[in-house]
């Protein structure tokens, strides 16, 4: 019975990849980098590409949509001016293989094709304060706080995931308007939001 035990283990284990996970490619050559963020449940896989050219023009690419995962594996189309996207989405231990085909009217070629690592175990979204007061940062560290906060319960809107636990963030309540980093442990996860 034991064996039997490890067996179903390590077979789901290796079937079972795909994770609610935030990947990252750094294209060094071309000097692009992008995310994208999975939310998974169970077969059902939602997908925010958001991809920076690093160029003068402050390009960005932006690709949202859902997709079923079999063996590890999604395809994810969507139509615009008439050009059908293709993101093709291969799940690996740890990291993301994704290609982009006839994605240009999203800002997305094939400089973004690649292998992803996870940097974090967050998806964007919407969020939920959960302490007291959540404080907008003007980087990802504890030393360029901002005056501008959120209080429990109110909602943020979470558009970037950051390696060590920190997210870039919007806040539009009641004439309040904010913007900047925060920090991701003092939120509790809602929801996707571009999908409703």
């Amino acid at each position: 019975m034991k064996y039997i035990f490890i067996i179903v283990i390590l077979f789901s284990s290796q079937k079972m990849f795909s994770q609610s996970a935030t990947y990252k490619l750094i294209n060094k050559e071309k000097g692009t980098s992008s995310n994208i963020s999975v939310r998974r449940t169970d077969d059902q896989v939602e997908v925010n590409v958001l991809a920076n050219w690093n160029n003068k023009a402050g390009t960005y690419g932006q690709f949202t949509g859902k997709g079923i995962l079999t063996d590890n594996k999604t395809t994810i189309k969507a139509e615009k001016k008439s050009l059908l996207c293709k993101v093709s989405l291969k799940f690996l231990k740890d990291s993301l293989e994704a290609s982009f085909q006839d994605c240009n009217n999203y800002q997305l070629t094939d400089r973004f094709n690649g292998i992803y690592a996870k940097i974090a175990d967050n998806v964007t979204g919407e969020y939920i304060v959960s302490t007291d007061i959540c404080y907008f940062y003007s980087k990802p560290d504890d030393k360029s706080r901002k005056k501008g906060f959120a209080n429990t319960p109110e909602v943020i809107n979470v558009e970037e995931i950051f390696e060590g636990e920190w997210g870039f963030a919007t806040l539009m309540s009641n004439g309040k308007q904010l913007f900047g980093y925060v920090k991701l442990s003092d939120l509790k996860f809602k929801r996707t939001y571009l999908y409703d």
